[in-house]
C-alpha cells in the first residue's frame, strides 16, 4: 500500500526544507505578480522569499518534478 503523508511527515518535511542551505534563484515576474506576493506575504506575516519558495516547490511537487 502506498504510504500517504499525513500532519507529521508534512511537518517534518517543513523543517527539513527551512533547514536546507538557500542559494540565489533570479526570476522576472510581472508587477502585478510581484504586488500581489507582497500583499499576500506581509497579510500572512510570512517573508517573499518563503513565499516563493513554498509555492514554488508546490507548484514542481503538482507537476511531477
Amino acid at each position: 500500500m502506498p504510504k500517504q503523508d499525513g500532519p507529521q511527515d508534512e511537518a517534518s518535511e517543513n523543517e527539513a526544507a527551512q533547514a536546507e542551505e538557500r542559494v540565489n534563484f533570479s526570476a522576472r515576474v510581472r508587477v502585478s505578480v510581484r504586488r500581489r506576493a507582497k500583499l499576500y506575504a506581509a497579510g500572512h506575516d510570512i517573508n517573499l522569499q518563503d513565499l516563493v519558495d513554498q509555492a514554488l516547490d508546490d507548484y514542481l511537487r503538482r507537476h511531477g518534478a
